[in-house]
């Protein structure tokens, strides 16, 4: 334990008017992309416009990753609602399914059962390699085994019986706690996939528009988000080994203007949420202080960009 009870307890609790001021935030985000893309017709402005709203499909999955932990809101009911009608739904995703494997990452990252090694394991790799990774991301290509991935794990057969796969799933007390409650039911999640991406399409559609749909919501979704994600996550584990002391194999990265694109809602102070995954998005700055303040943060494992890791993680073909 590094911090004390009483010193990690008010970390810890969701904040109603900060998920709910993140939520519509990144909503404005998307409505304002969208108004500028309409306004100025004109190819450089829907080519930053379709970088500009992947970033912020980003930013729902993040959102999505703190209700997986249910960390937006104190009801469990609330947490999943907003985090699969508001955040998942509009991705084509399932906050649940997502959880599942979350929480099993979070028990050993970089383990050889941690279902993020396909992305974060193996570096470092050649310049060429990883051209070929984000290549691949790019084009729709990882997309596609993404979705593979999770459909392969949704009907992946359980070897264990049920008491010992309990067992072996428990994983920390917190994990439990944040995998437990009841579900929303599969209709209503499709439901929500429906409908929420109803509601992008037909206001679009009503003004004439109903194309950008297309160009600046699905495509950025199985295209430029995937990039983003792989050098979130590169960032986040690549090239370090599974370690009891989580400390060890996370980073941090300071640097405003990157986190913006590739880690909002301070998912970039990836350390500390790897530490204490109970606390929550907005308190995670306020975590890294104490910890720094405390010198319990490997200072080797603190960047102050994406760039430098890049480089460490590649080298020449």
């Amino acid at each position: 334990m590094l911090l004390t009870g009483s010193e990690l307890r008010p970390l810890t609790q969701p904040s109603f008017i900060h998920s709910w001021m993140a939520v519509i935030g990144d909503w404005c985000l998307i409505i304002l992309t969208f108004a500028l893309a309409i306004a100025f017709p004109h190819p450089v402005v829907w080519t930053l416009c379709f970088v500009m709203n992947a970033r912020h499909q980003l930013a729902l999955a993040i959102l999505m990753h703190d209700g997986s932990h249910r960390r937006l809101f104190k009801s469990f009911a609330a947490n999943d609602f907003v985090s699969q009608f508001l955040c998942a739904a509009p991705l084509f995703f399932s906050m649940y399914s997502y959880q599942r494997l979350h929480l099993k990452h979070h028990r050993a990252p970089l383990a050889p059962d941690d279902p993020d090694l396909s992305l974060t394991g193996g570096y470092p790799v050649s310049r060429g390699s990883l051209a070929r990774k984000l290549l691949r991301d790019a084009s729709g290509l990882s997309y596609i085994k993404f979705i593979r991935y999770f459909v392969y794990m949704a009907r992946k057969p359980k070897t264990l019986d049920k008491p010992a796969r309990i067992e072996k799933d428990a994983g920390p007390r917190e994990l439990k706690m944040q995998g437990g409650g009841g579900k929303i039911s599969l209709p209503l999640i499709l439901i929500s996939i429906v409908l929420a991406n109803l509601s992008i399409w037909l206001p679009l559609f009503l003004v004439g528009h109903g194309w950008l749909y297309l160009f600046l919501w699905v495509i950025p979704a199985v295209t430029a988000l995937q990039v983003l994600l792989r050098i979130r996550g590169i960032a986040e584990h690549a090239g370090y080994q599974a370690n009891e002391d989580q400390r060890m194999n996370a980073r941090t990265v300071l640097n405003p203007l990157q986190t913006f694109l590739f880690a909002p809602h301070n998912v970039n102070y990836h350390i500390e949420h790897h530490v204490y995954p109970a606390v929550p998005f907005h308190n995670l700055p306020k975590l890294h202080r104490i910890l720094r303040e405390k010198n319990l943060l490997p200072e080797a494992n603190v960047y102050r960009g994406y760039g430098k890791i890049l480089r460490e993680l590649t080298r020449r073909n």
